[in-house]
């Protein structure tokens, strides 16, 4: 189901993009400050006691302050790396959901015979997509014999008018009747 088509834009459906790097965002937040506090509680309170021993007071603060910035820096060193690596995974998701949607509004038209729904490699939903082609294969034929089925039936009530107006001795009743089936046959189209 690979498709030869690149990537033209890395944001398809900005909403959806936005949500899912925001919540990733919070989530690396709240991982690094769990982190802070595992390493806190694990080690570093005992170390700091040990340190105290050795280091004058204003020496281990500004150790324990140096320790604490380069924490810092490397957190927001990591920031763009995960804003990239986000937005590349998003639009794993997003642009198929964008390519789906236009393929489920042609289908709701009464469109089925369309080429198959394709997705990059990378891309997710490559289910989703499999089950819409399965869905086009099987009601592309069946919307054509329908189609046809319906061109022959008006053809068929187009001749009895063409007969009824050379008998009208027939009646109303059957002027009823062939009015009644091409009202039927508006609906099925």
């Amino acid at each position: 189901m690979s498709a030869k088509f690149r990537r033209t834009h890395y944001i398809t459906d900005f909403s959806l993009q936005m949500r899912y790097i925001l919540v990733t965002f919070l989530m690396l937040v709240a991982y690094f400050g769990i982190s802070l506090w595992v390493v806190y509680m694990a080690g570093w309170q005992h170390l700091v006691e040990r340190l105290s021993q050795v280091y004058p007071q204003g020496r281990l603060t500004e150790i324990l302050g140096l320790i604490y910035l380069r924490m810092a820096l490397g957190f927001l060193l990591m920031l763009p790396v995960t804003f990239g690596i986000t937005l590349f995974l998003s639009h794993t998701i997003a642009g198929p959901l964008v390519r789906i949607k236009r393929y489920l509004r042609l289908m709701a038209k009464g469109e089925f015979d369309l080429s198959p729904l394709a997705l990059r490699r990378f891309d997710e939903l490559k289910e989703v997509a499999q089950l819409i082609n399965e869905i086009t294969s099987h009601q592309g034929p069946r919307l054509q014999e329908r189609r046809s089925l319906v061109n022959s039936l008006q053809g068929t009530i187009q001749a009895l008018r063409n007969d009824l107006q050379r008998l009208p001795s027939i009646g109303q009743e059957v002027h009823r009747k062939v009015n009644f089936l091409a009202d039927s046959l508006r609906v099925l189209e």
